[in-house]
């Protein structure tokens, strides 16, 4: 005979904590993912410092100047050497991208043949923009922000956003400016950088 104190748990009982156990496997797997989108953007800050500190090196050998963006002149062949053999370029969060490199350089950085200018001409190398992520439709190695200064119509919010991902980590991406320091930026701080008068975001 059953001791009078032993209980079965109820139907009602059973079911919420099948629910607790649904919500806090839930919450884990939340969790989980929250981890790998933050690897992934780490890692993809890896990638774009690397990217920099091979800019910086090139420069060193070029006449202090940044590689080109003409179409006969990509900066992935240009910094070959510098980034070696194990370079990806890839970023690891958009596996699907349809662009060999996913990221892309700002044309601005080059004067009208193409050429990389120099860094000393850039009037604030921490605030201009070298490198940013790709759109998920581009698949060019370089940005079309050059051709004008001051109110370009090629540097505003609408048309950036067509070229770069910018929300490629949350609601933000990665970039890398001329000085190589590089940063994750929401899309709200990257308008408002392009918005200021005489911005130097996209324009040396």
């Amino acid at each position: 005979m059953s001791n009078s104190t032993d209980r079965a748990f109820t139907l009602i009982e059973l079911l919420v904590t099948i629910a607790l156990i649904a919500v806090l496997g839930g919450l884990a797997f939340a969790g989980a993912g929250t981890m790998l989108d933050r690897g992934n953007a780490t890692k993809c800050l890896a990638s774009m410092r690397q990217v920099g500190s091979a800019a910086h090196l090139f420069s060193s050998d070029n006449d202090l100047r940044l590689p080109g963006t003409s179409h006969g002149i990509s900066w992935t062949n240009s910094l070959a050497a510098y980034l070696g053999p194990k370079f990806i370029g890839r970023c690891p969060s958009w596996p699907k991208h349809r662009a060999r490199i996913t990221y892309g350089w700002n044309d601005s950085l080059a004067d009208a043949r193409g050429n990389g200018i120099r860094i000393a001409t850039c009037r604030t190398p921490s605030l201009t923009m070298v490198l940013a992520e790709l759109a998920t439709n581009q698949t060019g190695e370089h940005f079309h922000f050059a051709g004008g200064r001051g109110g370009a119509s090629r540097g505003t919010p609408a048309r950036f956003k067509a070229a770069v991902n910018v929300e490629a980590h949350g609601k933000g991406a990665n970039y890398l400016f001329v000085d190589g320091h590089v940063e994750n930026l929401p899309w709200t701080e990257v308008q408002h950088r392009l918005q200021q008068p005489r911005t130097t975001f996209l324009l040396p």
